[in-house]
């Protein structure tokens, strides 16, 4: 507290007092994107064992996790996924993702 012409007031210092509202707002939007990104990585995971599902949004959910995994196994698993695929959309899917996995490779 300081005294001013007006009488007592209080002095804010910063952090002594509490945080600003645009902090905290940045504080839980930092803290959503982090729980968020776990919560795929986990989905994510979940899904790379689904490849050969019975289920045709798993086996793509699948793929799409597959495409971010570049190693010699993804691609031999790639090239085994595309022989037993019948569905041509999701042949055609896992082709574009084994050709996308080989020149990241390269």
């Amino acid at each position: 507290m300081m005294r001013g012409r007006t009488g007592w007031r209080v002095v804010e210092r910063s952090g002594a007092v509490g945080r600003a509202p645009g902090t905290l707002a940045a504080l839980g939007f930092v803290g959503g994107l982090l729980v968020g990104a776990a919560a795929y990585a986990q989905q994510a995971h979940q899904y790379r064992r689904s490849l050969f599902s019975g289920s045709p949004l798993r086996r793509y959910l699948a793929l799409g996790y597959l495409r971010g995994q570049p190693s010699v196994d993804t691609v031999r698993l790639l090239r085994d996924y595309c022989e037993w695929e019948r569905s041509p959309r999701l042949r055609r899917r896992a082709a574009e993702v084994l050709r996308c996995v080989e020149a990241d490779l390269d």
